[in-house]
């Protein structure tokens, strides 16, 4: 499963994260990015007190199709928060 976090404010030049995680374990891994214990850009996020929420996730999903996102470097594009015409499968 691929999911994508928008941030409450941008960090530096960054306003949005793509992730990866097993199916069932979405919950988990937002925790721990939660908790600071996930990428490096979250934890920076959460040690700045800015705020971040899943807003589209993409079941069934490979790591293959997270690289591709991230690729594209074009985050905002998907996110429903930044682009409300995107119709997505918010969490």
């Amino acid at each position: 499963m691929v999911y994508l976090i928008h941030f409450s404010q941008p960090f530096h030049h960054a306003r949005h994260y793509i992730g990866f995680c097993e199916e069932n374990g979405l919950e988990k891994r937002f925790l721990r990015h939660k908790s600071g214990d996930g990428s490096r850009l979250l934890r920076a996020l959460v040690q700045n007190d800015i705020e971040f929420s899943i807003v589209r996730v993409w079941p069934g999903a490979s790591r293959t199709f997270e690289r591709q996102l991230k690729n594209r470097k074009k985050s905002g594009h998907f996110c429903p928060v930044c682009n409300p015409k995107i119709k997505g499968v918010m969490a």
